[in-house]
C-alpha cells in the first residue's frame, strides 16, 4: 500500500465561465521512505497538487489517500514546508520551533521539548541563532528555521512546496546538501514540488513531470534516478545518467507546453521558461 496516493484526481477554480480546471485525472503513488520530486513550470498547478496532500485543499473528484485513508484535512503526519518562512517574528528560532513541538506533543515535560527544539535547531546549524528573531536572519536562515520546525514535529512525509526557490544560488546549494543529508539519516518520505530540474535529479529517487494543459495539468511517466547516493552537483554532472535524464524531462516538458499552446489557439509558446533547466 503506497504511504501517499492521489487516483483519478481533478481540481479546478471558479464557476461558469471564469472556472479554470488545473489538475486533471492525476495518478501519484509515493511509497514509505521515497523522495520523489514534482517538477514543472510556474502556474501548472503543482502547489495545489501538494495541498491536495496536505490536506489544504480537497480534490473536485478522486481520491486522495494517506496509507489507504481519505484525506480531509491537515494531519501531523504530514508536514509541510514553504517558500514562505511562515515564522511569527515576534519569537525567537527555538521559540518558533518550540510553539510547534508543543502543539504536537503537550504532553512532554518542558524539558524535553526544549532538548528536542535545541536538536534540530543544531540538526540545521542554527545553534549560533537560537535566540535571535526572524527579523535578525537571512533568508537562508529563516527557511532553516521552517526546515527545523517541520522536522521538530516528526511527521511521517515532508510535503515541500519550492523550499528553496527565493534563495541565492550558493546558499541554495548548501541547504540542497542539508535537507540530502538529514534525509538520509532520517529516511523520511519526502515530496519536493520545484522547478529546478538539476535540484529534482540531485535529490530524488524518482522525478515526475507536471505537464501543462489547457483542460488541467497532467502528470507524466516517472523518471528513476539512478544516479548512487551520496550525490552532489559535481558528482551528478559527471554520471551518465544524468544529462540524459535532464534531456528527457526537459524535452517532456517543453513538448507538452507547446502543445498546450496550440490547443489553447497560441502559435507559439514563450521564449522565457519558468523552468530551470541549468
Amino acid at each position: 500500500m503506497p504511504l501517499l496516493e492521489l487516483k483519478g484526481v481533478f481540481k479546478g477554480y471558479g464557476r461558469g465561465p471564469q472556472r479554470s480546471e488545473v489538475l486533471r485525472d492525476v495518478d501519484l503513488h509515493v511509497e514509505e521512505g521515497e523522495f520523489v520530486s514534482i517538477v514543472g513550470y510556474s502556474g501548472t498547478g503543482k502547489t495545489t497538487l501538494l495541498s491536495l496532500l496536505a490536506g489544504l485543499r480537497i480534490a473536485d473528484h478522486g481520491e486522495v489517500k494517506w496509507r489507504g485513508v481519505a484525506i480531509n484535512r491537515p494531519g501531523p503526519e504530514r508536514g509541510v514546508i514553504f517558500q514562505n518562512y511562515s515564522l511569527l517574528p515576534w519569537l525567537s528560532v527555538i521559540e518558533n520551533v518550540l510553539f510547534a513541538v508543543q502543539q504536537v506533543f503537550p504532553e512532554w515535560p518542558q524539558t524535553r521539548q526544549r532538548a528536542h527544539c535545541e536538536r534540530y535547531i543544531s540538526m540545521v546549524n542554527l545553534s549560533h541563532a537560537i535566540h535571535k528573531k526572524p527579523g535578525e536572519l537571512s533568508g537562508g536562515m529563516k527557511q532553516r528555521v521552517s526546515l527545523a520546525r517541520t522536522l521538530a514535529m516528526q511527521p511521517e512525509a515532508l510535503l515541500m512546496d519550492e523550499p528553496l526557490s527565493a534563495l541565492d544560488a550558493l546558499t541554495r546549494a548548501k541547504l540542497q546538501t542539508e535537507i540530502l543529508s538529514i534525509w538520509d539519516r532520517e529516511r523520511r518520505t519526502v515530496v519536493l514540488i520545484t522547478n529546478d530540474v538539476d535540484e529534482a535529479l540531485l535529490m530524488s529517487d524518482r522525478v515526475i513531470p507536471l505537464l501543462p494543459n489547457p483542460r488541467g495539468a497532467t502528470l507524466g511517466d516517472s523518471f528513476f534516478v539512478d544516479i548512487p547516493r551520496p550525490r552532489s552537483r559535481d558528482s551528478i554532472a559527471h554520471h551518465p545518467s544524468f544529462k540524459k535524464l535532464k534531456k528527457a524531462i526537459v524535452t517532456e516538458l517543453m513538448s507538452a507546453r507547446q502543445r498546450s499552446y496550440e490547443e489553447s489557439g497560441e502559435n507559439d509558446m514563450p521564449l522565457a521558461s519558468t523552468v530551470s533547466i541549468g
